[in-house]
């Protein structure tokens, strides 16, 4: 999940054009009649984003960020509370990109931490044409996985819940993963939501102490205390968070593109969290849930591959042929036993090693897919 600037780890390999999939922007459009975007280029100050304010015509738009502050690190482009893009871990001297369609308003231009942290970005005009069938058949696949998602998140996030109110901390830790598997699938599709992620899947010191609970307040208390008191209203809370999150997937507007920045906002999860053993510090199941980020990263770039293959079938072929490569690179760490992987703290520096050097490559080329469909080459 993004997280506040103590969880931002720097990607090996630079993941440009990564995004959230929500968009608050109805009538979206993700080709371009001409076949461009308009590019939009900041700078990330102490002071926040630089130009402080912009104006850019309706359409699909190419944001570019230059880091220069060891401070604030991230740019996100928000509809209200809504974040309906976002580039983070750039630290001084690194770039980032990703890409958005948007239609006629006012957006908030944030980068976060900065002096002067909010601007506005002015979106003019009307978009020139409707989504294609290939487009909407793109969304309506890829929002079918979302809710098929969700809905298991809740069922499965039921007994955990159950398990931890009764008590049972063994019980409880045996369930714990199967809940984690749909949550890290789409787990982007949370960050857009205001402060419904961090209440599902802050860890400890991404939010201040009295608002932290959700999975990982839970995690703790069973793995590192070995026990479940306390935590049945902790439980409760995250049932309701749960429940709330399956709730607004069904309402939700996308875009392609957006879709096709989420792939790489999953494997940047991996990268970021669970390469390096930090998402899951007390169960140790960062596999399963490594696992799981290359699935959703995989629904999400197959839904908007018949639009990348038009323009580029050759990528789309590496790309499936290096989802495999990833897959094949995690089957040695696979048990018959629960959780159904070795724990973290198996691993060797050659095999963590190993597993980043296999979503690096993957991600290298995923990274190109975005821009290609936002000006309208996939379309």
């Amino acid at each position: 999940m993004n997280r506040l600037p103590v969880r931002l780890a720097l990607l090996v390999t630079a993941l440009g054009a990564l995004a959230l999939f929500v968009s608050a922007c109805g009538s979206s459009d993700d080709t371009s009649p001409s076949g461009d975007a308009t590019a939009l280029a900041f700078k990330i100050t102490d002071e926040g984003c630089s130009p402080h304010d912009a104006e850019v015509a309706a359409g699909p738009i190419n944001f570019e960020a230059e880091g220069d502050s060891s401070s604030v690190t991230e740019l996100e482009i928000l509809d209200g509370e809504t974040i309906l893009g976002e580039k983070e871990n750039l630290t001084e001297g690194l770039n980032g990109s990703f890409s958005l369609t948007l239609e006629e308003g006012e957006y908030t231009l944030r980068c976060n931490g900065g002096s002067e942290e909010d601007g506005t970005l002015t979106v003019t005009g009307k978009l020139k044409s409707a989504n294609s069938p290939e487009v909407e058949k793109a969304i309506a696949s890829y929002r079918e996985y979302l809710e098929e998602n969700t809905a298991e998140l809740t069922t499965n996030t039921k007994p955990f819940v159950a398990a931890v109110v009764a008590g049972n901390v063994a019980e409880a830790k045996s369930l714990y993963a199967a809940a984690r598997i749909p949550y890290e699938r789409i787990e982007p599709v949370a960050e857009s939501f205001g402060d419904l992620d961090p209440r599902i899947d802050a860890r400890e010191n991404d939010v201040p102490a009295s608002e932290w609970g959700g999975f990982h307040k839970i995690e703790k208390a069973l793995w590192a205390e070995g026990t479940a008191a306390g935590m049945a209203p902790v439980a409760e809370q995250l049932l309701a968070d749960v429940e709330e999150l399956e709730a607004k997937v069904k309402k939700v507007d996308l875009q392609a593109v957006q879709i096709a920045n989420g792939a790489n906002e999953l494997l940047g999860e991996v990268s970021a969290s669970k390469i390096t053993g930090e998402e899951e510090r007390y169960s140790h199941i960062d596999l399963v849930d490594f696992k799981a980020n290359v699935e959703g990263s995989q629904v999400a770039f197959e839904s908007v591959e018949p639009l990348l293959s038009k323009s580029d079938p050759q990528l789309a072929k590496e790309i499936e042929a290096d989802f495999d490569k990833v897959y094949r690179t995690l089957e040695p760490y696979e048990t018959a036993a629960d959780p159904g992987f070795v724990l973290y703290t198996e691993l060797t520096k050659a095999d963590t090693r190993r597993l980043a050097q296999s979503i690096d490559t993957l991600a290298e080329k995923l990274s190109q897919v975005p821009a290609a469909i936002v000006t309208g080459e996939a379309g």
